[in-house]
Order: structure tokens, then C-alpha cells, then sequence
């Protein structure tokens, strides 16, 4: 057993106690753990009971906390500490193959649990030894090429839980062995993915996929994700699409415990929800009653906010509480505007189970002013309509819209209406697998 007994030197008169001396060892290593490395590793020049505190402190090696940052001082902190690693994180420093192999090998061994790599320049090549890592419970992957010549017995992360790519480079391949070794992933975002086409998603432990994909680099590169497939994903709840102006088509196969959809926009070539199935938001094959009754939030992007293809979305989804609407900023060559429709609808959404909707980016154009009459005078249990305003909301805009609304003609009389400034952003929410810990993730702007 560890003496962590120590001898506190009285206080010379006038002087304040040292009272941090008294504390165990074990209090301060979590109290050095907690500060900046640089700050921590500088207690050892305090005495010979601080030397040896620091060694022994679960590391948090960031580099951009180190003065000056570089690939010499992380291979000597990492060659002289001793305890476990928790979190190595790599912004401003770019190593060279031989360091980043010998950094993940060492990391391996103090069983590290978080990995977050976003090197600067261009994409950083991981190597074998990243698979060595299997203690990992998170990984946040940004700018990086995963390695492409592991077999499948060798990809084993049997604590990974969340996991982040964002402008990755892997082939499909690499890309479904590393989802098959994961046999405890929770959440998944890919954030702009380069080298796999195709995904087909099946897991039983994923409850949260987020997906986006990347205007700018699908001119330039090949091989973007186009499709993505959910063919098995018995706790899935969250499927959270991003940037949708541009794909890819969505195929949810089974998925019997959704809660949570969107955005969907007239972007995705082709949506298959069970029976249903979409092309640019167009609805082709309404589904069975008893399909996607789990799902109680739903986003849709929209170049110009109508009924009809809001009431395909709510026959969809019939248990459907919360829902929110978002203009197109830019609108694609490639979109059309929906012919208008004015058939009267009757959905059990709208009679039982409709609670809230968020118009964001709303200017009270012809449509816009439609739908929203529509779902105002349609919906039975609504309790909040809110209006996320593009204009400034002055008084006189204000007033003429509440008349145009017909608000005394509202189906729920306790329904509240509520007009916000927007604050214009192509953010619609956070894309971190960390989003899944957000209640409402689309209640970012709101």
C-alpha cells in the first residue's frame, strides 16, 4: 500500500497554513488532472511529494495547452508518465508517421478512452495502431484518412460509444469493418465522409446517426456518401440529416424505435421510410397506419413552406408531436417549387398529437402564410406555434400578420403564438455524436 501520509510544515508567523498539503494524494492527482498539462507539470518543481504526484495523474495531454506546442514535448510527456490516459487531444501539432505511430502504441497501453485528432494541413493518414486502441469510449476524428488494410478480426472497439468522422477519408470497406467493431456504439455522426458511396447501417446498440454531406468538396472529389441505408437498427432513435440540400438519399429499412427525423428537404433524391417513399419531397407511396408510429419530432427544409407536402409528412408519422419547418437560404438549381393545393385534410396527427411547430426563417410569403393558417385551424392539442422571423418583427408587420392568421379561428384556444427574430445561420443543429445528450437537437435556433 502507498504511504500518502505527509509531514505539513507549520506556518511561519503571519503566513496563511498550507492546507492543501494536507489533503491525500489521491485528491490532488484529481485536482492535476483538472488543470492545464502545462500548468500541472509544473508542480513538480513544488517538492519531491509533487514530483511524483504528476506522473502518477490520469493524463489529459492536449496539445494546444503545451508552450510552445510540439511533436518532441508530447513523445517526452508521454515516454515519463505513468498512470492512464483519458483524453489526447491534437489540433496545432502535425506528426510525423513514425511519432503518431509510436504516440497511438503508447496510448494503447495507458488505455486511453478519449481521441480527438483534427490536424491542421492536409488529411493526417492514421495508422495500424490506431486499431490497438481498443479502450476507447470516444473519438472524435476530424481531417484524417483511417487506415485501409486492417482485417476484420483486428477492428475491435468494444467500448466505443460515440464516434465523430468530419471530413474523413475511408472506403467503404474500412468504413463497415469499423462499424462492425463496435459493438457498444450509441452515436455516430458523419460529417462529411470521402471514399464510401454506399453505407448500409446495422448495429443493436445505435440510438443516435447524424449525416451530412459537403457542397463545396462534392464538386471537387469523388466518391461523397450518396446513399445511406438503415437496414437494422433495432434501438435507433435519432436520424439526423444535415446540409440535405444535397443528399444523400435516406433508406430506413428498420428502425422500429425512431423518435426523431429530420431534416428532410427536397434535396434527397430518394427517401424510403418502410413502405413510404419520396423523391425531392414528393410523396410516391404513402406507408401502412401502423408504420412509424414512434416518431414524435419531425424537420423539413423547404424552398417554399406548403400544405400539401406537410400533410404527406403528418400522415406519415401519425403520433407526430413536435415539428419544425425551415426556408431554404439558397435554393438549388436543382429544386422546383411545389405546386400549390388546397384539399381540405383530415390526419390523426392533427387531432390527437400535434403540440408544437417552429416556422424558422419565416417572411409571410403566400405559402408560408397558408400553411401556417392551415395548421392553426387544424390542429386540436396544438400549445405552441412559433414564428422564427427573417424581418425585424416591427409592430405594423407584426399586427397585419396576426390578422392574416385568423388566430380567433384556431382549433386549440390555449395555443400559443409566438413571433422571434431569426438569427439567420446554416447551422441547424450541432453534428457532434455528442447530440444525442440534447433533448430537442432542431431546438438549437429556437
Amino acid at each position: 500500500m502507498t504511504d500518502t501520509t505527509t509531514t505539513v510544515i507549520p506556518a511561519a508567523a503571519g503566513e496563511d497554513p498550507d492546507l492543501i498539503s494536507f489533503l491525500p494524494d489521491c485528491l490532488l492527482t484529481s485536482i492535476l488532472s483538472l488543470l492545464p498539462i502545462d500548468a500541472a507539470a509544473r508542480t513538480t518543481v513544488l517538492s519531491s511529494r509533487w514530483r511524483r504526484l504528476w506522473p502518477s495523474t490520469p493524463l489529459h495531454l492536449i496539445d494546444s495547452h503545451l508552450r510552445p506546442p510540439s511533436a518532441d514535448a508530447i513523445s517526452h510527456i508521454l515516454a515519463s508518465h505513468r498512470c492512464n490516459a483519458v483524453r489526447f487531444q491534437l489540433l496545432v501539432t502535425r506528426p510525423s508517421p513514425a511519432d503518431l505511430d509510436s504516440w497511438l502504441r503508447t496510448l494503447a497501453l495507458k488505455r486511453l478512452q478519449e481521441l480527438v485528432l483534427a490536424p491542421p494541413s492536409e488529411p493526417l493518414r492514421l495508422p495500424p495502431s490506431f486499431h490497438a486502441c481498443h479502450s476507447l469510449t470516444a473519438a472524435d476524428l476530424t481531417n484524417c484518412r483511417l487506415p485501409e488494410d486492417a482485417t476484420a478480426s483486428a477492428v475491435f472497439f468494444p467500448h466505443l460509444a460515440n464516434l465523430t468522422l468530419r471530413y474523413a477519408y475511408v472506403s467503404s470497406f474500412a468504413l463497415h469493418g469499423l462499424l462492425a467493431g463496435c459493438p457498444a456504439l450509441v452515436s455516430l455522426s458523419l460529417d462529411r465522409i470521402f471514399g464510401c458511396r454506399s453505407l448500409r447501417v446495422c448495429s443493436q446498440s445505435l440510438r443516435s446517426l447524424t449525416v451530412s454531406v459537403s457542397l463545396a468538396r462534392r464538386l471537387l472529389e469523388a466518391h461523397e456518401l450518396e446513399d445511406l441505408i438503415v437496414e437494422d437498427a433495432p434501438v435507433l432513435e435519432r436520424l439526423l440529416a444535415h446540409d440535405v440540400n444535397w443528399g444523400p438519399s435516406l433508406h430506413v429499412v428498420h428502425a422500429p424505435r425512431l423518435e426523431t427525423l429530420g431534416y428532410l428537404g427536397v434535396g434527397i433524391p430518394s427517401l424510403q421510410l418502410g413502405s413510404a417513399l419520396f423523391h425531392a419531397m414528393r410523396a410516391v407511396r404513402l406507408p401502412a397506419p401502423v408504420e412509424f408510429r414512434t416518431v414524435k419530432t419531425l424537420a423539413l427544409e423547404m424552398v417554399d413552406p406548403q400544405v400539401k407536402p406537410v400533410v404527406d409528412f403528418l400522415n406519415c408519422f401519425p403520433c407526430l408531436e413536435a415539428l419544425h419547418i425551415t426556408s431554404h437560404m439558397v435554393m438549388p438549381r436543382s429544386m422546383e417549387t411545389m405546386n400549390g393545393d388546397k384539399t381540405c385534410y383530415l390526419t390523426e396527427c392533427l387531432d390527437h398529437h400535434l403540440k408544437k411547430v417552429v416556422l424558422i426563417g419565416y417572411k409571410g410569403r403566400k405559402r408560408e402564410l397558408q400553411l401556417a393558417i392551415f395548421l392553426i385551424s387544424s390542429a386540436r392539442v396544438l400549445e405552441v406555434m412559433k414564428f422564427l422571423c427573417e424581418n425585424y418583427c416591427n409592430p405594423t408587420w407584426l399586427t397585419s400578420q396576426k390578422k392574416r392568421l385568423c388566430l380567433e379561428n384556431r382549433a386549440s384556444l390555449g395555443a400559443q403564438v409566438i413571433f422571434e427574430k431569426h438569427r439567420i445561420s446554416h447551422v441547424r443543429f450541432s453534428k457532434h455524436a455528442s447530440n444525442i445528450s440534447i433533448v430537442d437537437p432542431f431546438g438549437i435556433q429556437t
